[in-house]
């Protein structure tokens, strides 16, 4: 439980550092998009270390 929480985190935080890198060099579109593939491939990675076990 411990470790999905602090996942969690971690995955915020390095969402809000690439966010805030692409916003940087002015790419404002391409910040949401690559966020939110980054969200969801570390949905499914998540999943499917759920699924499988440790």
């Amino acid at each position: 439980m411990l470790q999905s929480l602090l996942g969690a985190i971690a995955e915020m935080l390095l969402s809000a550092a690439w966010t805030a890198i692409i916003r940087f060099f002015g790419l404002e579109d391409v910040a949401e998009i690559a966020t939110a593939l980054f969200g969801l491939g570390c949905i499914l990675i998540g999943f499917t270390v759920y699924l499988f076990g440790h």
